[in-house]
């Protein structure tokens, strides 16, 4: 299994978005992404609102990563 860190991220100008970061190996190195997204997210001045998570995926034996 692999893990895709994401974010939602609402700016003061009300444009929301989703982010994502590198797949992980993990759940902890993805958590381990977010938590340094979060860090600059609270100090982002532009940033209203923000929720981060990690997807967990399960490859098929024919996907190619």
């Amino acid at each position: 299994m692999v893990w895709l860190p994401v974010a939602f991220v609402c700016l003061m100008n009300n444009v929301c978005s989703f982010y994502n970061g590198n797949l992980s190996i993990s759940q902890e190195q993805c958590e381990a992404q977010n938590k340094i997204a979060v860090r600059a997210m609270q100090t982002d001045a532009d940033v209203k609102a923000y929720q981060v998570g990690c997807i967990e995926i399960k490859p098929k034996s024919t996907d190619s990563l």
